[in-house]
């Protein structure tokens, strides 16, 4: 997992997953630099990503499991 990349949107990474936590849907927010950040409940956890902003290639994702750490997805 690129380690800076989760740096730079572990703000609206956290605030997806706790949305889709509470709602059980998938759930998006917009970061700063227009990135589509999502999470949505997989069988693991909730599964959450990054998108970029305008061409929306998916640049990072993972799981974050009950426990709290996130497990890189492939």
């Amino acid at each position: 997992m690129n380690n800076v990349l989760k740096a730079r949107y572990k703000a609206d990474i956290n605030l997806a997953i706790a949305r889709a936590q509470v709602g059980r849907e998938l759930r998006t927010v917009i970061a700063s630099d227009g990135a589509e950040v999502y999470a949505y409940p997989h069988r693991e956890g909730i599964a959450w990503g990054v998108n970029t902003a305008g061409g929306g290639v998916n640049i990072l994702r993972g799981i974050r499991r009950p426990d709290g750490t996130d497990k890189a997805a492939s």
